[in-house]
């Protein structure tokens, strides 16, 4: 059953089972998809975690101007410590002090003023804008969004994303105490209805040119669906994991993993726009085998990029995001 990510689009099921109307859809059309009275209340929804960054493995070649620090070898501000003299050192770098008590040559390191930047990829192209619990998937990963400029904001690093509709559209880099409100302005833009013919960008577009435009040492935060993932994504995935340190955030609905119980459920494809009835037990089974079948091809391929995978349902609180690894499914069932 190609159905690729499929929206579901019994009406009668959507307004009982939440808690997403069709009046919810149609304001997306024209209306920012968080207020800037929303935009405020997250603030403060976020104000009551405790974010903190997690430890960048990778060392920083962006001027520092918060609190990431990155080790290098050369001439900084302030000496750190030495390490023993490898094959290539400048030979001015050498500690000769510590040559002359040990006899063995090291090689002094320094901190500079070097720090990470952080990037965000905000999806929110057609198959985001689905629902059955709380929020679309668009709206959850807006607030995903949130909580990781959240985080930049708070640490005082520069931020800068880009958001995937109809078109590709980056944004400027902010940093400051005002980058977490300039950022969700910019990435809360309306939604246009669902159209089966119209152009969108492939995430692997994006995330070629992200090789030559982000910075070396910095936080990639990657928050979608993933509908289009694909091999050629993995490789690209694999070599940006050489430049940063790179979280997956995989935005999902509840009824894309298990299917709600009404006796009546139609999907309608978002390749192609047929509709596949689900109303026997035969045809519900069989796209239960294949949700199952495709969410574990899309969750190993992220994983064989090297890339951090957390799972966030579309009703689950952002307080799941502060978990290690991956996130489980049934945290956002319990939340909703």
């Amino acid at each position: 059953m190609a159905l690729g990510l499929s929206i579901l689009a019994n009406t009668l099921w959507r307004q009982l089972s939440r808690k997403v109307s069709p009046a919810d859809f149609t304001s997306h059309v024209h209306n920012p998809i968080l207020s800037a009275q929303q935009i405020t209340e997250l603030a403060g929804e976020l104000a009551h975690l405790s974010i903190k960054p997690p430890v960048n493995p990778l060392n920083s070649q962006a001027l520092r101007q918060g609190e990431q620090s990155s080790r290098f070898m050369g001439a900084g501000l302030e000496y750190e410590e030495s390490r023993p003299y490898q094959v290539g050192d400048e030979i001015r770098r050498i500690n000769w002090q510590l040559m002359a008590k040990t006899g063995h040559a090291f090689t002094k390191l320094y901190q500079e003023e070097r720090q990470e930047n952080s990037f965000i990829l905000l999806d929110h192209r057609q198959t985001m804008r689905f629902g059955t619990r709380t929020r679309l998937k668009a709206e959850q990963a807006l607030r995903a969004a949130g909580y990781y400029l959240w985080m930049a904001q708070q640490a005082g690093t520069p931020v800068e994303g880009v958001r995937l509709a109809e078109t590709v559209t980056f944004t400027p880099t902010f940093e400051g105490r005002s980058s977490f409100e300039q950022m969700m302005a910019r990435f809360s833009q309306p939604c246009p209805p669902i159209q089966h013919d119209v152009f969108e960008p492939h995430l692997n577009d994006v995330l070629l040119d992200l090789t030559h435009r982000i910075q070396p040492g910095s936080r990639l935060i990657l928050i979608s669906d993933f509908h289009d993932l694909n091999q050629k994504s993995v490789e690209i995935l694999t070599a940006l994991t050489q430049l940063a340190d790179i979280q997956a955030i995989w935005v999902q609905d509840p009824a894309e993993r298990s299917l709600p119980n009404q006796s009546s459920v139609q999907l309608q494809s978002m390749v192609n726009g047929q509709h596949y009835s689900l109303s026997d037990t035969k045809a519900r089974a069989a796209y239960q085998a294949w949700s199952l079948v495709y969410f574990a091809k899309q969750q190993a391929q992220l994983k064989a990029a090297g890339v951090t995978v957390k799972t966030l349902l579309s009703d689950a609180p952002l307080s799941v995001l502060q978990r290690q690894g991956d996130v489980l499914l049934e945290q956002g069932e319990q939340h909703g």
